[in-house]
């Protein structure tokens, strides 16, 4: 199946961007979020913001996504941990159930300072 993805911050650099890169990934069918990552090379402390067809799937710090199904022609938008954080996306966006259960059991959301 085919997944149209677009990165954006520094998580970029893998599809040949600086800040901003699309791609296509080609992945088995049953393919998950999981998947997506690994086939990308993203190490899982740089992903932030994860959007599946304008659903959110995850927010920075929680990676609650990774098990979430893909399906041929889906658009897969992943935003880098430390440097995007759209305002818009903190409240009132549609979200995936896992993410709506997750937000519930630990809380509203949280901002993590970057440790340095």
């Amino acid at each position: 199946m085919q997944i149209d993805v677009a990165l954006y911050g520094g998580i970029a650099r893998v599809a040949g961007g600086k800040f901003i890169a699309q791609t296509r990934v080609t992945l088995p069918t049953g393919a998950v979020l999981g998947d997506l990552f690994k086939k990308l090379g993203l190490p899982r402390e740089e992903i932030g913001i994860v959007f599946v067809n304008a659903v959110l799937h995850n927010l920075p710090g929680l990676m609650v996504c990774e098990e979430d199904p893909l399906h041929d022609g889906d658009h897969v938008g992943i935003f880098a941990i430390d440097r995007v954080w759209p305002y818009q996306y903190r409240d009132g966006t549609r979200m995936s159930s896992r993410l709506q259960q997750t937000i519930a059991e630990q809380g509203y959301l949280r901002h993590r300072p970057k440790q340095t």
